[in-house]
């Protein structure tokens, strides 16, 4: 079909020869101002295929081959891959669609509890309220005090583990007017408390991608310490490994998601950890070819530091700025 032509580019104002298909400047295709439903149509379907190809080409080594995918980015196979940032990314975003569009935010400040629940535990509770009144808010604070008797501080103790009462209370009782920063950080602390369990780990669930984002140059540091005598892998490579990892990560939750249809969560996510030491074993195997013994070994370390000290970390971080700022 003969092409429409220009002879000015409409991108940039480069003046154009007949026999040009593109602008030699900026690429833009060589064509007139006029528009067809079907030019349009070639163009989505275009994009759209040649990313979904490229999809499914990643995607099918990630999962099955792990380390494959990393290893020959580094190697300079790139064209049939998608970029470790974007594979990330979009993933990232189905993610958090899907957790997302099953909870609630506002359930992880309350749990199950309603207004009228809150309402009852404070009348509940006011004969200790008053205490606290007539005392000065003095009954909760920390003190050195020998006046205050075993029964007041049992009482006190009760009331600020009773989940039924209200943070903000507790909060007021606890510091008073001495400082709003410490009394908002006492009441986060609080809500986080009274929560209910399942509830959190949803809530952290629908931001996994976040907190998986945030903690990505962490990560590739960690990779870099461990395997510090392999001068041949710098930072950048460790960071896309990390990233093709956390993208598996990302995707298995989304499987985590469906499978919560039909399995507790508390049961599920133990076997999560599980497959993640699993997979990154293999993928550090095959990334960095070492012997099987080195890789066990230095897996176990990564994946101690990662899932029981810098992702709670990281978790505990995010889930108190995101309530903090609520």
């Amino acid at each position: 079909m003969l092409q429409n032509k220009s002879d000015e580019c409409f991108n940039c104002g480069n003046k154009l020869e007949d026999d040009e298909n593109f602008c030699p400047d900026c690429g833009q295709k060589n064509t007139d101002l006029n528009i067809s439903l079907a030019e349009i149509s070639k163009e989505f379907a275009g994009d759209y295929f040649t990313f979904d190809s490229k999809f499914f080409v990643t995607l099918i080594p990630l999962l099955f081959k792990p380390g494959k995918v990393p290893k020959e980015y580094i190697d300079g196979k790139r064209v049939k891959h998608i970029p470790p940032l974007r594979i990330f990314i979009f993933l990232s975003f189905i993610t958090f669609f899907l957790w997302g569009s099953s909870f609630n935010s506002t359930d992880v400040l309350m749990g199950d509890k309603t207004i009228d629940n809150l309402a009852d535990s404070i009348s509940t509770n006011q004969a200790f309220v008053d205490s606290i009144n007539i005392a000065e808010n003095i009954d909760l604070r920390i003190q050195n005090d020998s006046s205050v008797s075993d029964t007041a501080m049992s009482d006190g103790l009760l009331f600020l583990l009773d989940k039924k009462n209200d943070p903000m209370m507790i909060a007021d009782s606890l510091v008073g007017d001495s400082s709003e920063f410490l009394k908002k950080v006492v009441y986060q602390g609080l809500r986080m408390y009274q929560a209910e369990k399942g509830t959190v780990k949803k809530y952290f669930m629908e931001n996994i991608s976040i907190v998986l984002l945030l903690v990505q140059p962490f990560f590739a540091l960690l990779l870099k310490l461990v395997y510090i005598r392999r001068n041949n892998f710098y930072y950048i490579e460790h960071l896309v490994f990390s990233l093709y990892l956390h993208a598996f990560v990302l995707f298995a939750s989304i499987l985590l998601y469906i499978l919560t249809f039909y399995f507790d969560i508390d049961f599920l996510l133990p076997w999560f950890m599980l497959l993640f030491v699993i997979y990154l074993t293999l993928a550090l195997k095959h990334f960095f070819n070492q012997r099987w013994f080195k890789t066990i070994i230095k897996s176990m370390i990564i994946s101690f530091t990662y899932l029981f000290t810098m992702l709670p970390i990281f978790v505990l971080f995010y889930l108190f700025i995101s309530m903090y700022f609520y």
